[in-house]
């Protein structure tokens, strides 16, 4: 997920949302949106090749993390995965449930937000950091927190005005493969978005999870629209 956006606790109706465009290599073995069949309560699509996510939700908690690379960065094999802490975050159990900023760095370059009531931001670009968000509009990108970056300001500035008009977010959807200056969407037949993904948990509890998915050159591949109540 290269770029995502989060709003917490500041919708009328909506007090969790999450949403962006995930880009990777086009081959790289993906499933759909979908609740985990490992009995662990993740509902998530599934990084193939890894094991891991990029986005999900804890259907116990409603617990939600979403993880994106860092742009520039030269990949570590011997790292551990990001998507593994994206899982053991989401599901609370296993070694890094409940990482510690010393415990950042054993992944390759990385932003990432998880929301379980508060809302925290971790990194370990330009240093390691985990952070308590206050409640607002928060967005993130491949590029170090501390570096301008006009795809995210122009992800939270659509988000903003949904919050402000109290609207529907299923519409940010339609913002996320918009034309426009900066790209949100990246058409490429080698890497490129390959799903934009939606998360909305009402006050009530009630999860709205839309999955967009998209192969070379920025075709349409299917869509997974799924309604749960946490617990």
């Amino acid at each position: 997920m290269c770029v995502v956006a989060l709003a917490h606790r500041v919708h009328p109706d909506w007090p969790l949302i999450l949403i962006g465009n995930r880009d990777e290599f086009h081959e790289r073995p993906a499933a759909p949106l979908a609740e985990w069949t490992d009995g662990g309560g993740i509902v998530a699509g599934r990084d193939l090749q890894a094991g891991g996510t990029w986005l999900g939700v804890h259907r116990p908690s409603g617990r939600a993390v979403v993880v994106t690379n860092v742009r520039g960065a030269i990949p570590d094999p011997a790292k551990d995965s990001r998507g593994a802490l994206v899982v053991d975050m989401l599901r609370g159990e296993g070694r890094f449930a409940d990482p510690t900023a010393a415990d950042l760095d054993r992944f390759n370059a990385f932003n990432l937000f998880a929301a379980d009531g508060t809302a925290r931001l971790l990194t370990n670009r330009p240093q390691p950091l985990i952070a308590t968000l206050a409640d607002g509009i928060h967005a993130l990108a491949n590029e170090p927190i501390d570096s301008p970056c006009p795809r995210a300001e122009r992800l939270r500035a659509a988000l903003a005005a949904v919050v402000e008009a109290g609207a529907d977010p299923e519409g940010l959807l339609d913002t996320l493969t918009a034309e426009g200056d900066p790209a949100l969407f990246l058409l490429g037949d080698v890497y490129g978005t390959r799903a934009s993904t939606l998360v909305a948990v009402s006050a009530a509890g009630d999860v709205h999870m839309v999955e967009r998915r998209y192969v070379g050159g920025g075709r349409p591949a299917g869509t997974t629209v799924l309604d749960f109540r946490i617990g």
